[in-house]
């Protein structure tokens, strides 16, 4: 069984992963700065409307082949 404390840096080393996924996601127009003082349901939205255009894109790229 995980500890609090263990379990608290996964969380944070999650928020860590999104943030910087994010801000190269956006190509500079969402700063990690700017992300990392917003609360969790932003970065979230964030993260799943970026996933969402990666695989849009990665469809696209398939279907060129």
């Amino acid at each position: 069984m995980k500890t609090y404390m263990e379990l608290r840096q996964r969380m944070y080393e999650n928020i860590i992963d999104e943030t910087l996924f994010i801000s190269r996601a956006s190509e500079g127009a969402v700063s990690a700065e700017w992300l990392m003082t917003q609360p969790i349901f932003v970065r979230k939205k964030y993260v799943e409307s970026f996933e969402k255009e990666l695989k849009e894109r990665e469809k696209r790229l398939k279907q060129k082949k």
